[in-house]
């Protein structure tokens, strides 16, 4: 089959639904399909199985500052205007879209002849009036986890089948530290470090963790790796702290580097303040054998088993992450325990190949003729 993975930040941003569009892509990739990205001016391919395709856009911070949820839809709906000819032409067998802010797009295809099964995969809830009307453009409605899906069902009065996010086991793996890589992080080789990964926004709640940190002891150091809006005030509120030196923000990290940066950390912690449909993150730093402390919410309580893998914890709530992260450093074994079971349950249940499998099995069954190419 020829399948279009459609979304205007896959090119450039390295979030979850990037990293979903990319790696679903290149497991159905290997399965033989024919798999495109469809995506924004700007970035690189992540991977050269895959074709990628870039479209002009006007972006979100470029409109009129009526809401973040309408920036976003008409960045949408420019990036659709630029795109609809070649969606609409290129005869795909079937078109996997991850917000509801394109379904506009795929309704006008529909309109246009596009033939293709459409595919909602739902790793979030931004929902947005009059989406009920485009949703009609849907043939297929996919979720990342059992608690996004109620979501969805509840919104569109439609059945959510739940497919789980995954992770490539190969390139996900534990790996040797190195004083080299160590160092290039502005990490001292004798420090214990705490990690977090991910796009850097208030949500997120990566301020708990300042909040916490200079009651830890002062060999214990945190990773930040990522970028975005948050992370001038994160870097100002650790300089607040007098914790510059035990603060290192990474940047962006390549994909294809992040089980060696995350191979450096003792910890990884997500102490979301809103609510994940999932939390891809958790599932790569569990396949690297690194326990885990999330939020107690959403999707991430489908990933992590407390005691086994890892903790959930209340979000917000700084003395109680504290005292988690203190008792598990204090614990080594432990930590390696919960490593050791993180992983297997990845392999077990998380992997990208599984999550290729169900989505061709849903599209092999539901097949309809295909405009011509």
């Amino acid at each position: 089959m020829k399948i279009c993975f459609y979304n205007v930040t896959a090119s450039f941003i390295q979030g979850g639904l990037e990293t979903y569009c990319w790696e679903a892509g290149r497991a159905l990739a290997r399965r033989g399909h024919r798999v495109s990205i469809v995506a924004g001016l700007g970035g690189e391919p992540r991977h050269q199985e895959l074709e990628l395709l870039r479209f002009a856009f006007r972006r979100e911070q470029e409109w009129p500052d009526l809401g973040t949820r309408f920036r976003r839809l008409m960045e949408r709906i420019s990036f659709g205007r630029h795109s609809l000819a070649h969606l609409v032409s290129a005869g795909y067998d079937a078109v996997v879209v991850n917000k509801p802010f394109d379904f506009p797009i795929l309704w006008q295809a529909r309109r246009k002849g596009l033939a293709a099964q459409t595919v909602f995969r739902s790793g979030g809830t931004e929902f947005y009036v009059g989406d009920r009307y485009f949703a009609r453009s849907i043939d297929h409605w996919l979720s990342t986890s059992r608690y996004n899906a109620a979501q969805v069902e509840a919104r569109y009065g439609r059945k959510v089948q739940v497919v789980h996010n995954g992770v490539d086991v190969d390139q996900f793996r534990p790996m040797p530290r190195g004083t080299p890589l160590r160092q290039s992080l502005g990490l001292p080789d004798p420090a214990r470090v705490i990690a977090s990964v991910g796009r850097l926004v208030g949500w997120k709640g990566l301020r708990v963790i300042l909040e916490l940190l200079p009651q830890l002891p002062q060999d214990v150091h945190y990773l930040v790796v990522g970028e975005g809006p948050e992370e001038a005030r994160l870097r100002e509120q650790a300089a607040q702290l007098g914790l510059a030196q035990r603060v290192h923000f990474s940047g962006r990290i390549p994909h294809n580097e992040l089980p060696q940066v995350l191979s450096q950390a003792d910890l990884l912690v997500q102490p979301s303040l809103g609510e994940e449909s999932f939390g891809i993150t958790l599932v790569e730093a569990m396949a690297c054998a690194l326990p885990v402390l999330a939020s107690r919410q959403g999707g991430m309580t489908e990933i992590v088993l407390p005691g086994v893998t890892g903790d959930l914890l209340p979000p917000g709530e700084v003395e109680t992450w504290r005292g988690a992260i203190a008792q598990l450093l204090q614990r080594p074994d432990r930590m390696r325990a919960m490593g050791v079971a993180g992983r297997e349950r990845v392999v077990a249940e998380f992997t990208w190949a599984a999550n290729a499998a169900k989505l061709e099995r849903l599209l092999e069954e539901g097949r309809r003729p295909c405009a011509a190419s």
